[in-house]
């Protein structure tokens, strides 16, 4: 009792588990020797001292597990040999001796399970702490990865579409529709949604949606989706990045027109003219309706430049597109060719009636007609008109090319049309 005493007034004084330990072990070696004395009486309470008291050493005292087999052992021995040391040896004893080595094996036993089965608890719960910290960490990662990516993000449930986070980002794109639940759906046509939704359920993910989105400030954007379909909980949501690509479309639409558009002019150049005219020409076969192509050259352009200046030809040349575009018809098509020369694509156009067209240009251009400021000048023309089984508009071209040349060597300012006419038309 007072090694008992002793040690519980220790232990008041706050120790480490180290020092528990030692503490323990004091302990231990004080109350040992006292036992074994205490049942040197040979009574019947001796006895249940003798089985009882090594639970203490092996299932209540904080020792590592080699310690606390130990003294145990220790402590059956002690107690055992004060036990049948003041007596003449007996059959009992015997009996006694073989009942404290059962109760310690089975204590031993019950030890070792009880010690395997703590270290599968602190196991688990070391692998659940880990598991915590891990997933913490995680989340705390894929956080600052939703903050610092700079392309608007969304995460919406499925199949309602609310928004469950976004990041940023989205906030700054979206304006405050990104709190809302239709962030997305508000702003996708009903038709692409449609078309959005059958390809994730049919493959789980989207890359590369090209659509337009209609933001809450009336901006209308061209718009990149990458989607993607995940587990969140017991719900399934979509991963929504937004790649906005108005200005890459912008810019494309504006190389476009400068590559198929003459820059001196605004005309269609001769790239653009003859991929028209291949279109139109499958248009004219598909449903039989005519086509016709006009030649025009500027008369003694030269002279104007060596005359008046190169500025003064270019004035000349803006001028005389500017007068092509106000004669002809939207569907028709007027191009800058080369240097001086220039075509007109007439879709629909009979000859009679394209040759009524080219002699109107030849005349406004004679008489200066929205050419203020710029020198007198006049243009030769040659037409054709595409024939039954022509498959391109070069042999047409070339005829109203050749219609050109020979209204040029006519006396020029003058229209030549290279398509003979037909004799009721010539009787009339």
């Amino acid at each position: 009792m007072l090694a008992s005493l002793l040690c519980w007034l220790l232990a008041r004084r706050g120790t480490t588990l180290a020092g528990q330990h030692r503490l323990a072990l004091l302990w231990a070696a004080l109350t040992i020797p006292a036992c074994a004395v205490l049942v040197t009486p040979h009574s019947e309470p001796a006895l249940l001292i003798l089985f009882v008291l090594p639970l203490i050493y092996y299932l209540l005292l904080p020792l590592r597990f080699a310690w606390a087999v130990g003294c145990g052992a220790a402590c059956s021995l002690a107690t055992l040999a004060g036990y049948v040391a003041v007596t003449p040896p007996s059959q009992a004893d015997l009996g006694v001796a073989l009942g404290v080595v059962t109760v310690n094996v089975v204590l031993a036993l019950a030890l070792v399970g009880a010690n395997r089965a703590h270290r599968q608890e602190w196991a688990a719960l070391a692998s659940e702490r880990a598991a915590r910290q891990e997933l913490a960490e995680h989340r705390e990662m894929l956080n600052q990865l939703l903050l610092a990516v700079p392309a608007p993000l969304l995460i919406l449930a499925l199949p309602e579409g609310s928004l469950i986070r976004a990041n940023r980002a989205a906030f700054d794109y979206f304006g405050p529709a990104a709190g809302g639940s239709g962030t997305v759906e508000g702003a996708l046509a009903r038709r692409d949604l449609t078309r959005l939704a059958a390809l994730l359920r049919r493959h789980g993910h989207v890359t590369g949606f090209e659509t337009h989105l209609a933001l809450a400030d009336g901006q209308r954007r061209d718009v990149l989706l990458d989607v993607t379909v995940a587990p969140l909980g017991q719900r399934r949501a979509a991963l929504a990045v937004v790649v906005d690509i108005t200005e890459r479309k912008r810019m494309e639409r504006t190389l476009q027109r400068l590559a198929l558009t003459d820059p001196l002019t605004g005309l269609a150049n001769r790239t653009r003219f003859f991929a028209a005219a291949a279109a139109e020409i499958r248009r004219s076969r598909r449903y039989g309706h005519p086509l016709a192509v006009v030649m025009i050259d500027i008369d003694f352009f030269k002279r104007i430049n060596d005359g008046f200046g190169h500025d003064a030809g270019d004035r000349a040349l803006r001028g005389f597109a500017g007068l092509c575009r106000a004669l002809v018809r939207d569907q028709d098509l007027a191009a800058r060719i080369g240097g001086e020369e220039f075509a007109l694509l007439l879709p629909e156009t009979a000859p009679p009636d394209a040759l009524a067209l080219a002699e109107r240009l030849r005349a406004a251009t004679e008489a200066g007609q929205g050419l203020d400021g710029l020198p007198p000048m006049t243009v030769s023309l040659g037409l054709s008109s595409l024939r039954p089984g022509e498959t391109a508009i070069d042999p047409a071209l070339s005829r109203a090319d050749q219609a050109l040349y020979q209204a040029k060597r006519g006396g020029r300012n003058r229209v030549v049309c290279a398509d003979p006419p037909r004799p009721e038309r010539s009787q009339a």
